[in-house]
């Protein structure tokens, strides 16, 4: 297993943040087109700063997304004039719009690309190697205030929702849904909020003696046309496809059966969550017996998926 903490720095922290999304966004679709999910290989979060400092961090769990990332520090994200209407960019800042509490005041866009393209070619700092970030500030107004937060609220915001639900099942096989479920909104959660510009903000789960339902609530920036839900549910059904195919759930098996929450207990199911929700704990003794392919496939085959927006809904 290999970890990694990433760091860099612009004084405008809006722009920064910005960056933070459009990077993570190439790196997953990169580890996607190549077969390698969330969870099931991977994690990579990033967070930035009030002081413009960018911190992305993550892990590998096998040797396929090491080689991939092993360049990682020098990968470009998606900024050239090819790209028609800076599309990429477009979509990050929805993202922003959709994430902020309060209304983003966007001064120069020509200026903005000007400078995520300067951000870019500066190689990410390893953390290891850094004394100190940044060592020289600026209070620069034409570049500390390309975007900023005014103190007004932001507009009401849409809802997109992804809800999965799995009825009539005993505790274990919904327990062993729960994670399957997880897995799923998180591939098809990915791929929505880098197509579609929206963010992510949070997801309930509800659970009584024979059901769950679990609900990726997904906000999208109110400044962008209406989302075209048939396009979202295209989009959904082909992430499905390709992360329920019988060589990724043989391999989502092989990642339940064989963890350990002595040896590695950062990337086991939360067994703190599974408690609450449904008043029991599965050890990896239990993990090793209930995670079989035959009862994946059983709750996969018993999962109903739908998408809701506004007025509108559609199942998968």
């Amino acid at each position: 297993m290999k970890y990694f903490t990433l760091v860099k720095y612009h004084p405008c922290k809006q722009l920064a943040h910005l960056y933070e999304h459009l990077f993570i966004s190439t790196i997953t679709e990169y580890l996607y087109s190549h077969g390698q999910y969330k969870l099931l290989d991977y994690l990579l979060n990033g967070e930035t700063y009030e002081s413009g400092i960018v911190i992305i961090y993550g892990e590998c769990y096998n040797t396929e997304a090491e080689y991939l990332l092993e360049n990682i520090a020098n990968m470009k994200v998606s900024l050239s004039d090819k790209n028609p209407g800076y599309i990429p960019v477009s979509q990050a800042m929805s993202q922003l719009y959709a994430e902020e509490s309060q209304k983003l005041f966007v001064k120069d866009p020509d200026m903005i690309i000007r400078e995520l393209e300067l951000l870019d070619n500066k190689p990410w700092q390893n953390l290891d190697s850094v004394d100190i970030l940044p060592k020289n500030t600026t209070n620069d107004k034409s570049l500390t205030d390309l975007i900023y937060e005014t103190d007004q609220p932001a507009d009401k915001k849409p809802i997109l929702k992804l809800q999965l639900q799995i009825d009539n099942q005993p505790v274990e096989l919904r327990v062993l849904w729960r994670e399957l479920a997880r897995f799923i909104s998180l591939s098809i959660g990915q791929k929505i909020c880098r197509d579609f510009g929206v963010y992510y903000s949070k997801e309930p789960v509800k659970n009584n003696d024979t059901s769950v339902i679990s609900t990726s609530i997904f906000s999208i920036s109110p400044h962008v046309q209406e989302i075209d839900l048939k396009e979202v549910a295209a989009i959904a059904k082909q992430t499905l496809a390709k992360v329920t195919s019988s060589k990724v759930l043989n391999r989502f098996s092989d990642y339940l059966t064989s963890l350990s929450y002595t040896e590695n207990p950062y990337i086991t199911p939360d067994s703190c969550q599974i408690a609450r929700e449904f008043g029991i704990i599965i050890g990896a003794a239990g993990w090793e017996k209930l995670a079989t392919t035959e009862n994946i496939a059983k709750a996969l085959k018993a999962t109903h998926i739908t998408f809701r927006y506004k007025n509108s809904a559609i199942t998968l």
